[in-house]
């Protein structure tokens, strides 16, 4: 330092570090000789300085803008000008660190490891952490509206519907009777006939049939005409009146030639070619309007006597302005019967007969008989108008008076009741007993309780995929308790729809379902299928990488084996006569017992079969909802099917450890660097190493090529580490499998002296991890991220606080958005944060400032820097050159999953570095004059790249282009020759990276091939 001091008065200490010593060079010691000076005496004096070597980089743009913006917002009073650097990439100078831009750290976030003394253990820590966990969980839900849908709306709708349609089906027991009359059928029109006309055989009868009361109606006097027949002095006739009859109508059937067999215009009917479904006729079809009469139960009565009934019926319907209801029945009075013969033909074969039994002044029977017509649509048509028709005669021949409508007759039809045989036939009593609409409410509960379970899935899958599970159990928590945690906060909502399907029983007062005897089946029914349903959905958030897709195909296996294993079994037991189909159901109904979905659904079966049995019998035969052959068996399977599911959730956690480890591969040549490092590492040579990796390997299923290849590495405390490579190289690789996300197929890491393999939930607690995607809850704030991750690393409540993440990383602001309307950049920052909670004593980045902006990097990098001081270390990968360089004491190169180089920034440029890159500033007429001085200067000097009065040169490496060379003559001879301005820097540590990482893929393609 006194060496450099004394040629250059004004550099400036920027950072001691174990290998490297970082300097602040004014600009002026390129322009007054006072660099070559210093190259050339450093140059002499390496070995007895102790230095392999030394670099120099130019201040950057990115620098330039940072200290611009840092002094206007004043975090740094004073800053300089941008200085060039020895030995690093650019850093805020001058001595950034002493000017304030170190992190103060928060006590949370200080010290050297998870032993810290402040730190809680034990049961507290445990308890800290399912407080964490469950509080995570419960803003999750209150912010997920489509978690609220799936898991209280839908059971509760699926339940009521299916409750309100069961109000509209009559309940299964013993009918009341049904009274027939044409009464039934009110409003409706009905008529009648007198075909001998006059005939007073018949008057008496049709004053009956007119006046008779209509059993049903309620009308205790005659409804319908008698009470007008004191207005008429003539016939029947005159009660009727003829309605008014269309123009059209009365000129079709005036101008008509119509006959009693043709008495109307004919209707159209199907015909070949053409199909009809109903009669098309014309307006004047049927003839003009009968005369009609309106009782007072609003009976139409039409007088159809002198028509062509046949005709009439068969060409008018309802609709008609004189047919306005619909047409169930009427009378013809002494019709003749065409299937009989007539009177005077009987009484010329059998005259002798006739005259023994035929009294005198009686109707004809044969001649002439009253007819009943109905209408078949009506079931009861028939029944009802023949009563009417019975109840005429009765009044016909009973004396005048009132007691004439005392007397009538009632026509009743009586359901048929199940037989003593049905009721006693088995096996199949209680099905065909138990009431179908709760056997449908049964199903329906099924799949109301499918949607519940399946929707669990959705937050688990979601935290896998963004690997923010994972970075819970970096963070402290232990998988156990993980899945315990989970598995509490979803049984506690799983209660809550419990509760609302519970309550919409009661409120429908379902007996087979709420009876006194039926609700303590019920609820352990619920409650022991969420048991053992929602850890048995666990598993699937091991397979499934989009939530929806996961949450649709499991709802629909739980509808399908819930539904179908149910209905399977009922439906096989209705087939009492088949032996082999119950023996069929038997089994079924054993083996289905090992689906939760099944238990519930055929549970609730059983007990409504079972009260439909005591509800036959008079609950003689009522057994205990409880028992074995209800629900028990139900009930035990699902108590015994939970822990298990659950164990299967946690075996699938550690699967990875139960499979057998593959051999090592060949290791092949390798960078004498690398080499040395292996042989360390072999030799235990890393007592002081916070990490050590030993024959790292990853070789994934089906493929040839290792992913990772038996990388060893001892990082010791205080270390930054760097990990470059292009895209494939295996850099994220190596890094789940550091941070335990991966299980190596070879080799083990050691973190702090636990195994990364075999005491993961140790090393957990050592290590801070920010991923490479956005590992982040979305429906979760800034300052809530940061809080939730204290509490999992054990920090004590009193000093949980994300104050200074917040602050110094430039999300105050956002502190209270939620994370997912974070910017890229702001979401980096945020997972950067995560990572430095809880002080772990290493800190995995990869890739942590892309998308950040210049200030938030820079400052991102001088927190990284403050960890390394304090003895903790951090291994980061990044696509930034810039960024490893200037945090980095060291770095490896990574090619197809190999360290292809290792060593500091410094040895690895000037190792596999193509010399300096010179670049002037000169007037546009100077151009030639510039390049033939560089060329003649510094033998083997390239020109690479020319725009206006730019010119940059690349400059090999020894002979007459060292940096004390080239710093002289152009200060000696540079203005001479038009040179403004000129920097020089060394190789770039992208252009080291990217040609080792390109040249090794070609050589090991053409070793492959």
């Amino acid at each position: 330092l006194a060496l450099v001091r004394h040629w250059v008065p004004g550099a400036q200490l920027v950072e001691e570090l174990p290998q490297e010593l970082v300097l602040a060079l004014p600009y002026v010691g390129a322009l007054d000789g006072s660099f070559a000076g210093l190259f050339r005496e450093l140059d002499k004096q390496l070995g007895a300085l102790s230095l392999a070597g030394y670099g120099i980089s130019d201040t950057s743009l990115e620098e330039v803008q940072v200290v611009g913006r840092v002094t206007r917002e004043g975090y740094l009073a004073g800053a300089g000008a941008p200085c060039v650097r020895e030995g690093r990439s650019p850093r805020p100078c001058p001595e950034p660190l002493e000017a304030g831009w170190a992190p103060t750290l928060n006590p949370s976030w200080q010290g050297s490891g998870p032993a810290t003394a402040g730190q809680i253990q034990g049961w507290a820590l445990t308890w800290q952490q399912l407080r964490a966990l469950l509080l995570k969980r419960c803003l999750l839900a209150c912010r997920s509206h489509r978690s609220l849908f799936a898991q209280i709306v839908l059971p509760a709708l699926f339940v009521g519907l299916a409750l309100v349609f069961s109000l509209t089906v009559p309940p299964f027991g013993h009918y009341p009777a049904l009274r027939l009359s044409p009464a039934m059928y009110s409003p409706q029109v009905s008529f009648f006939s007198e075909d001998t006309q006059g005939d007073p055989r018949y008057t008496h009868l049709l004053e009956a049939l007119l006046g008779a009361p209509r059993p049903g109606s309620g009308c205790p006097q005659p409804c319908t005409l008698t009470h007008r027949v004191s207005e008429c002095t003539g016939a029947v006739s005159c009660l009727f009146s003829t309605p008014e009859v269309a123009a059209d109508v009365a000129g079709v059937m005036a101008r008509g030639n119509w006959t009693p067999e043709s008495p109307s215009p004919a209707c159209q009917c199907s015909r070949p070619g053409a199909r009809r479904l109903l009669p098309d006729c014309p307006a004047a079809a049927g003839g003009l309007p009968p005369p009609q009469a309106v009782a007072s139960s609003g009976e139409v009565v039409q007088n159809l006597t002198g028509r062509n009934l046949t005709d009439f019926l068969v060409k008018t319907y309802p609709g008609l302005f004189f047919i306005p209801a619909p047409r169930y029945g009427g009378f013809s009075l002494g019709g003749r019967d065409p299937d009989l013969p007539s009177g005077t033909e009987l009484i010329r074969s059998v005259e002798q007969l006739r005259a023994l039994w035929v009294q005198p002044g009686l109707p004809d029977p044969v001649a002439s008989t009253p007819q009943i017509w109905f209408n078949n649509k009506g079931w009861h048509a028939m029944v009802a108008f023949v009563n009417r028709a019975n109840n005429a005669l009765l009044h016909a021949h009973l004396p005048q008076g009132p007691a004439r409508h005392a007397h009538s007759i009632t026509t009743l039809n009586h359901p048929l009741n199940l037989t003593k045989e049905q009721l006693s036939e088995p096996p199949a009593p209680t099905p065909r007993m138990a009431s179908s609409v709760d056997v449908l409410v049964s199903i329906c509960v099924v799949f109301a309780m499918s949607f519940v379970p399946a929707s669990f899935t959705l937050v688990l899958i979601e935290e896998r995929v963004t690997r923010a599970k994972h970075l819970q159990l970096i963070g402290g928590l232990p998988p156990t308790l993980y899945w315990l945690g989970n598995f509490l906060w979803d049984m506690g909502n799983y209660l809550v729809a419990v509760c609302i399907v519970v309550l919409i029983f009661l409120a429908f007062q379902q007996k087979a379902y709420v009876a006194p005897a039926n609700l303590p089946a019920l609820l352990l029914l619920l409650l022991l299928y969420g048991w053992s349903i929602t850890p048995l959905m666990y598993p699937a958030s091991f397979f499934f990488s989009v939530p929806s897709t996961a949450y649709v195909v499991l709802t629909c296996i739980n509808l399908f084996v819930g539904i179908n294993g149910s209905m399977a079994t009922f439906v096989l037991e209705l087939f009492s006569d088949q032996q082999k189909l119950q023996e069929v159901s038997k089994v079924l109904k054993r083996v289905f017992l090992i689906f939760p979905h099944f238990c519930l659904g055929r549970g609730l079966i059983d007990m409504v079969r079972n009260q439909a049995m005591a509800d036959a019998f008079e609950h003689r035969q009522f057994q205990s909802p409880l028992r074995w052959e209800v629900v028990g068996k139900n009930l035990l399977a699902m108590f015994v099917q939970g822990p298990i599911f659950l164990l299967l959730t946690l075996l699938l956690q550690h699967r990875g450890r139960l499979l057998p480890r593959s051999t090592l591969p060949p290791l092949g040549e390798e960078d004498e660097d690398v080499a040395r490092e292996r042989e360390r590492v072999a030799k235990g040579a890393t007592q002081g190493d916070v990490l050590v990796l030993r024959d790292l390997t990853k070789v994934y299923r089906g493929q040839r090529m290792p992913a990772v290849h038996r990388l060893c590495l001892g990082i010791p405390r205080g270390e930054c580490f760097g990990l470059l490579g292009v895209n494939g190289a295996g850099k994220t690789t190596t890094f789940r499998m550091l941070t335990g996300d991966t299980l190596p197929s070879r080799g083990e890491a050691v973190l702090a002296g636990h195994s990364v393999t075999q005491e993961t939930a140790a090393a957990h607690r050592c290590m801070g991890y920010c991923p490479q995607s956005d590992a982040i809850f979305e429906l979760l704030t800034g300052r809530e991220h940061l809080e939730l991750f204290a509490r999992l690393r054990g920090v004590p409540a009193a000093q949980v606080t994300a104050s200074w993440g917040l602050t110094r990383l430039g999300l105050a602001q956002y502190a209270d958005r939620l994370a997912g309307t974070y910017s890229g950049g702001n979401k980096r920052k945020l997972a950067a944060a995560v990572a430095l909670v809880g002080d772990p004593a290493v800190v995995f980045l990869d890739e942590p400032t892309t998308g950040m902006d210049p200030s938030a990097r820079r400052f991102l990098w001088n927190s990284l820097l403050a960890v390394v001081r304090e003895g903790r270390s951090v291994v980061l990968t990044s696509h930034s050159m810039e960024e490893c360089d200037a945090l980095c004491t060291r770095l490896a190169i990574m090619v197809n999953g190999r360290f292809r180089c290792l060593g500091s920034t410094q040895h690895l440029k000037r190792r596999f570095g193509a010399g300096h890159t010179l670049t002037l500033r000169v007037p546009e007429d100077q151009r030639e004059r510039a390049v033939a001085f560089v060329v003649a200067a510094f033998p083997g000097a390239e020109l690479r790249e020319a725009h206006g009065g730019r010119l940059r040169f690349q400059l090999p490496q020894g002979g007459r282009c060292t940096l004390a060379h080239v710093f002289g003559e152009l200060a000696a001879r540079g203005s001479d020759h038009g040179v403004e301005d000129f920097s020089v820097s060394q190789t770039t540590l992208e252009e080291v990276t990217t040609a080792l990482g390109w040249g090794w893929r070609r050589g090991w393609a053409s070793t492959l091939d």
